[in-house]
């Protein structure tokens, strides 16, 4: 089967409201209701409001989601960090703050092939690397919970620490 990403915002230029709005609602994720949520409720939302960018995988006839992820600018707070120091330096902390890209949604549906979250990873990883170039950052980060450290590890993201709620891990990769 072919997949193609769509910018959601291209999506929303092309189709009636309604219909884009059924094509949402159909998207299923069991293992994770928030990102279910998020892609049905708030996507549009922040994609009008230009908090993030939300790219759609989609079967070749465009009937079917099959993952999504979402994109944003969000620097990663770090106080009193336990990290190598070359590590802390490639970040280019100020006050414990360093600048990054967000990769803030990550899901594919149920029904989606295994390796379709890998395809969409490295689909953003290539769009921040366009950014960087364009007006560099260099760190992505994302935050994800206990039990995908080692999916995002394999993929080339370092365990960075848990978040200020201490209920997320923080991950960050350099492009």
């Amino acid at each position: 089967m072919t997949v193609k990403i769509y910018r959601l915002r291209r999506l929303m230029d092309e189709m009636e409201k309604n219909e884009l709005l059924t094509l949402l609602s159909k998207f299923k994720c069991s293992r994770n209701k928030d990102s279910e949520y998020f892609l049905k409720k708030i996507a549009l939302r922040h994609d009008l409001r230009d908090i993030s960018r939300t790219y759609l995988m989609m079967d070749e006839n465009e009937q079917e989601i099959l993952g999504y992820f979402t994109l944003a600018l969000k620097c990663l707070s770090m106080h009193n960090p336990e990290l190598d120091p070359s590590i802390i330096d490639s970040m280019n902390l100020k006050d414990g703050i360093a600048q990054a890209y967000l990769i803030g949604q990550l899901a594919r549906a149920d029904d989606a092939v295994p390796g379709s979250g890998g395809h969409m990873l490295d689909r953003a990883l290539k769009l921040f690397s366009k950014g960087k170039e364009t007006f560099g950052c260099r760190m992505v980060r994302l935050d994800c919970k206990d039990e995908l450290i080692r999916y995002y590890e394999s993929h080339g993201f370092r365990h960075i620490g848990k978040n200020y709620e201490k209920d997320l891990n923080q991950m960050a990769i350099f492009i």
